[in-house]
This record gives C-alpha cells, sequence and structure tokens, in this order.
C-alpha cells in the first residue's frame, strides 16, 4: 500500500472512480476498505433524501489514509449529490476539517462543517451518525465520549455507525447490547471492516 503520496486523491480529483482501489493498493488492504458497509447502508435508503451526521473529519489526505480512516465523506457525498439531502462533518481539529472541505469541493457536493467537541452539536434529526471521533490512546476518556454522543441521539430514526470499535466503543456496546433487544434496535459488529466496524439500527 502507498503510504506518503497522493497518488489516489489526484486520481480521484481528476474525474476517477473513488471506488475504484486496485490501482492504488494490495488486495489484502483492499478486502478491509469500509466501502462495503458505507454502501450497504445508503442502499437501505432507497434513493430517499438523507441528512448525515459526522464525527471525525479527514486527517489526511495521503492515500494510506483511504484505507486506514475510510474518506466516509465521499459516499455520502457521492449520495446526497444523486438524492439530495444534508452532510454535517464536527471535528476539533482545523486541518482535517479542511481536508473534508477539499474533498467536498473536489467532489461537487456540499458539506457542513464545525469546529469544536461533537457533544455540543450532535442532535435528533438526523437519517446517519457517523461515530468517529477519539481513539483511547488519543484521550482516556474516548470511550465515553462516544457513549456520551449515542445518548444525544438514543432512539431517533435513524443508523448509527462507529468506526474503530476496540478503541471507541468499548463503554457503547456495554450499553447498548444488554436493551438493544427490548428497544427493538438491531446491533451488528463487522470485524473484517478498518479496526473493526458497528451499526446500531434504530430505525422503525
Amino acid at each position: 500500500m502507498h503510504n506518503n503520496n497522493f497518488e489516489y486523491i489526484s486520481h480521484v480529483i481528476e474525474g476517477h472512480d473513488f471506488k475504484d482501489l486496485s490501482s492504488f493498493f494490495h488486495p489484502e488492504f483492499v478486502k478491509i476498505a469500509r466501502d462495503e458497509l458505507f454502501i450497504n447502508v445508503l442502499d437501505s435508503f432507497h434513493n430517499q433524501s438523507i441528512k448525515v451526521f459526522q464525527v471525525g473529519a479527514v486527517e489526511s489526505l495521503s492515500s494510506a489514509f483511504r484505507i486506514g480512516s475510510g474518506w466516509s465523506e465521499l459516499f455520502w457525498g457521492s449520495y446526497i449529490k444523486k438524492n439530495l439531502g444534508e452532510l454535517h462533518v464536527v471535528d476539533i481539529n482545523l486541518d482535517h476539517l479542511a481536508h473534508s472541505g477539499f474533498l467536498a469541493s473536489s467532489q461537487g457536493y456540499q458539506a457542513n462543517l464545525s469546529i469544536g467537541d461533537a457533544i455540543n452539536f450532535i442532535v435528533p434529526g438526523f437519517d446517519i451518525y457517523y461515530l468517529d471521533g477519539a481513539d483511547i490512546n488519543q484521550s482516556s476518556d474516548a470511550y465515553q465520549q462516544t457513549l456520551n454522543q449515542f445518548k444525544k441521539i438514543e432512539g431517533s430514526n435513524s443508523i448509527v455507525l462507529v468506526d474503530d470499535v476496540p478503541t471507541k466503543a468499548k463503554a457503547l456496546i456495554e450499553y447498548v447490547n444488554p436493551i438493544s433487544e427490548e428497544k427493538g434496535w438491531h446491533v451488528k459488529i463487522y470485524e473484517n471492516y478498518g479496526n473493526g466496524m458497528m451499526t446500531i439500527d434504530m430505525r422503525k
């Protein structure tokens, strides 16, 4: 896999399909890309307009981060361009937000960017929530951050995705597992995507 170059993003900016990974990454890395999950979640909305709230912007435009981080905005933005809707991205890092803004500008979709702690921005009313904030190796309360974000939108008519489950979602798993059946939530953990992903489908 490429590490410190911008060949992939240059390819995308030139108008090539952002889902075409085979020319840039080893097949073993392509296998763990989150693409399939993003696409399946979006397909479940059957071309309806959607609102997406994402915690965490694009760390780097270096090619390695396409697999390492997923660049979910490309998927949300492409869908919204076709079917309308809104994309909101929150991050505490201005450089990361700038990367997300660059992607949006280059691909022709609108991204509403906010700088600050996601807990101050996340509210009910969105269709997709993607919780991809701090890792436990970055912040000692990372598990609690993810749980607190979820509690603010708990029970909304939405699907919640969580990235990097081992380093972000320990407290969330402990919270949802005992009550998911009673609540009618469909909780799934996917170990084959990235560093492990999780979905909590609360849609009626």
